[in-house]
């Protein structure tokens, strides 16, 4: 379980604060979303390949996507498989 922070992933449903669920065990596919690990720093985003190249994408227009690149210390920690919302009453 992880906790989400930051809005970067809105557009897909993922807020910050959100408890998300992670499996280790999947291979990640397009467009998943997953948690990886770039220069340390986890992040969520979707994954995307095209060709030969490898992207995370934001799910919000504000937040730039990444190109994955060779010289990058970069791995998919794991998929994300369910979203918990906190509840609000109203």
């Amino acid at each position: 379980i992880v906790k989400a922070s930051g809005a970067s992933m809105i557009q897909a449903g993922v807020y910050s604060g959100d408890l998300l669920i992670v499996d280790r065990s999947i291979t990640p596919r397009n467009n998943d979303i997953v948690i990886a690990s770039i220069f340390g720093d986890l992040t969520v985003k979707k994954i995307r390949k095209k060709e030969k190249s490898l992207f995370l994408i934001s799910a919000n227009e504000e937040y730039p996507s990444i190109e994955v690149k060779e010289e990058m210390e970069c791995f998919i920690w794991g998929v994300v498989t369910y979203t918990i919302h906190e509840t609000t009453s109203y």
